[in-house]
């Protein structure tokens, strides 16, 4: 099997202790069963320790919603006593992702971790692959996952491109709708990359008020996005030098979702999610008065816990892309233009 992902996959190192948020809190913490079984063999202390905090397949969190192996320290109990291969295996394998396609693994890190979202918006992006010995998994439709796979790069290779970033996202919703049409009609010829769409100015505050309606899972998230509404009106844009980490952005979210589309033939709205939320990072990111890296990695790394790891919000988001009149294509390509709310330059 092929093992394709990100070049900068390799250099993620988890920041442990000097991590400023924690995915061991105010998350539900699933055991695998072979690490489940493990665990209940373990003796002495630690042993029944395992024991009495495990419930239903879960480690079971304290009253302050930390995973109960979580030391004061930040440390895992269950890494520095029993090693880091009797981790589980969603902590093992977090924050990175994988999805297989026949004879092809992909993988990357996700933006929900500060680690791997400095990594993200700090590396150009490019791919790297080698074999690896795992069980091929059933093959998706060959013709379609090849159209789709080809249709991906041409939209990487695009937003890495030195052009303008407003045209680009014109051209990459169109670029979609022609897309999403060949596959509903079975057609998998790449169509001409273009842009005929007639961008309008969005309407800020009402693509905000969808994220308030979407279910939480940081308490403080929609009060923070009520709050960023606020700017709505005086918003001027996104100052140009900083374009470079919206590409990236951008390519992240093409890049995790879009090949999902030989799963369910649905390729415009994992398209537009790329769009919406690389701007809303960016717009949450200049409401800021301080706005350096460092605080764009602490809001992307927000926005993804948010949105990429609720499948509910996600769902919410695609079906919204199709019912709500301000996620149509037109007002989505106007997001970054000059004069409605785009780059300034």
């Amino acid at each position: 099997m092929i093992f394709r992902r990100p070049a900068y996959y390799d250099k993620f190192r988890c920041l442990a202790d000097k991590c400023s948020d924690n995915c061991c809190i105010g998350w539900e913490i699933d055991i695998d069963a072979l690490a489940l079984e493990k665990y209940m063999n373990i003796g002495g202390d630690f042993g029944k320790r395992l024991k009495q905090n495990i419930s239903d397949g879960c480690f079971v969190l304290t009253e302050k919603e930390r995973c109960p192996f979580l030391d004061s320290r930040n440390l895992c109990d269950i890494y520095t006593k029993l090693g880091e291969d009797c981790l589980c295996q969603i902590c093992t394998d977090h924050p990175r992702f994988y999805e297989w396609f026949g004879n092809i693994k992909e993988g990357g890190t996700g933006l929900c971790c500060e680690a791997s979202a400095r990594l993200i918006m700090s590396e150009d992006f490019s791919l790297t692959e080698s074999s690896i010995s795992e069980d091929e998994s059933d093959y998706p439709d060959k013709l379609l996952f090849d159209f789709l796979n080809e249709s991906r790069q041409v939209i990487i290779e695009h937003l890495c491109k030195d052009s303008d970033f407003s045209d680009l996202i014109g051209c990459i919703i169109c670029f979609a709708e022609e897309l999403q049409f060949c596959i509903d009609n079975e057609d998998y010829t790449i169509p001409e990359w273009k842009n005929d769409i007639v961008s309008r100015s969005p309407d800020i505050k009402s693509i905000l008020h969808i994220f308030t309606e979407l279910e939480p899972i940081d308490e403080n998230w929609i009060p923070y996005i009520y709050d960023s509404m606020r700017f709505s009106d005086s918003y001027q844009g996104f100052r140009s030098q900083n374009e470079i980490y919206l590409r990236r952005i951008a390519v992240y979210f093409i890049y995790r979702y879009f090949l999902k589309g030989v799963f369910d033939n649905e390729i415009l709205s994992k398209v537009k999610l790329a769009v919406l939320s690389t701007w809303v990072i960016a717009y949450l990111w200049e409401c800021r008065s301080d706005s350096d890296f460092d605080n764009l990695v602490i809001i992307a790394k927000n926005y993804s816990k948010e949105i990429e790891y609720s499948t509910e919000n996600l769902e919410t988001l695609y079906d919204a892309f199709y019912t709500e009149k301000c996620l149509a294509s037109d007002f989505l390509s106007g997001l970054f233009s000059p004069g409605n709310s785009g780059l300034i330059i």
